[in-house]
């Protein structure tokens, strides 16, 4: 649970949507590059997951594992902090040193991802994982919201480009680096090591699964807009030190929301997937048409529908998956969503080549299929 909120905590110094996006619209960078900063966070995390199964099968201990790469995971983040530090006299080359530094925390989180869920798996039961997630995300959040005000101020205060990013980078690797060693300590249950080679096509032949991964396909492609609130705000509007104030709104509405949703998926996960599509579908819409002094409604509606569609799509899987294809089941779903996370790219040539009001309109229609989708997902998940 602590390993949460400070994981919690460094996701706000690094917030992909509106801290890293708002750092390479500050750069200049263009729209597809901006998209490809979220897109590489999610899809390092998810795509390696399929063909790591049958190798962290093997260890009958997966924090070992988890440990293992855990360093390596922090000298990405090390290294964004200290190209900001550094190259801020040379655009040309901050930003390859910043994005290689977030390209090695992503690939190495591929590796600790699935280690990951495996240990919660073993160690929470079933009917207490929704509780556990919420808890985490209930004082996290709190902790974000707090820590969005100290992001505005870190970015108000009078030091060149890219100083103050370089802090809040710097804020993100402490925060990192103590929850991804405290989760280490977890005491796994052994269990013994499987040696037969996974088949990542079992699941596949859940009628279940199918429907489950055709929904996170859908949410995949329509998150094509995530990041571009931000930088919307930053360019369209002329907004800059209102990122941290977005980041206390977005944390507030993530936090109060998993009230509710913790209650709604001790009922079943399904409900809070399609309460949470619908709120989705809300967002762009509303992009479209707020003044810039209410834009912030936009954030206040992203925190509460990524909150329903994290902890749905995470314990509507876990509860979906047979105990002896756990690996499989999770491995295929996040590599698959994993893939479609280079979405945002897409967004990012879209909002370049046809405008914000094209790419807004796109990813509605887009929530609007998952929603649909979602209303044939069995009940049991």
């Amino acid at each position: 649970m602590v390993n949460g909120w400070l994981v919690w905590l460094g996701d706000t110094f690094l917030n992909p949507n509106i801290v890293l996006a708002g750092f390479a619209a500050k750069l200049g960078a263009p729209g597809a590059l901006i998209g490809l900063l979220p897109a590489l966070l999610q899809a390092g995390g998810m795509i390696p997951q399929a063909f790591l199964a049958p190798y962290v099968a093997r260890f009958p201990r997966k924090i070992v594992l988890y440990r293992r790469v855990a360093a390596l995971r922090l000298s990405g983040v090390v290294l964004m902090a200290l190209s900001a530090f550094v190259l801020g006299p040379w655009p040309h080359l901050l930003f390859p040193g910043f994005l290689l530094g977030l390209l090695l925390n992503a690939l190495f989180t591929g590796v600790s991802s699935l280690p990951f869920w495996e240990v919660v798996a073993k160690t929470i039961p079933q009917e207490r994982r929704a509780a556990l997630f919420s808890a985490r995300n209930l004082v996290g959040g709190l902790l974000a919201f707090l820590t969005g005000f100290l992001v505005r101020e870190v970015l108000a205060l009078p030091l060149p480009f890219p100083l103050p990013y370089a802090l809040l980078f710097a804020l993100g690797a402490l925060a990192f680096g103590t929850g991804w060693y405290l989760f280490g300590l977890t005491q796994e249950p052994e269990e013994p090591p499987k040696e037969e080679r996974l088949d990542l096509r079992l699941p596949l032949r859940s009628p279940g699964f199918r429907r489950y991964l055709r929904v996170r396909v859908l949410l995949g492609l329509a998150g094509m807009a995530e990041p571009f609130y931000a930088v919307y705000a930053v360019r369209a509007l002329g907004q800059r030190e209102e990122l941290g104030l977005y980041l206390s709104l977005y944390a507030l509405s993530f936090t109060l929301s998993n009230l509710l949703w913790a209650r709604l998926a001790e009922r079943g996960s399904k409900r809070v997937l399609q309460a949470g599509a619908l709120l989705a579908l809300l967002a762009p819409l509303l992009a479209l048409f707020l003044p810039p002094s209410l834009f912030g409604l936009v954030f206040l509606l992203q925190g509460a529908y990524l909150a329903a569609v994290g902890l749905a799509t995470t314990t509507y899987l876990l509860n979906l998956a047979p105990a002896e294809e756990r690996g499989a089941f999770i491995g295929l779903a996040n590599t698959v969503a994993g893939v479609f996370a280079f979405a945002t790219v897409l967004g990012g040539w879209v909002a370049d080549g046809l405008g914000y009001r094209a790419l807004f309109g796109l990813a509605a229609a887009l929530y609007a299929l998952a929603l649909y989708a979602g209303r044939k997902l069995p009940q049991g998940g």
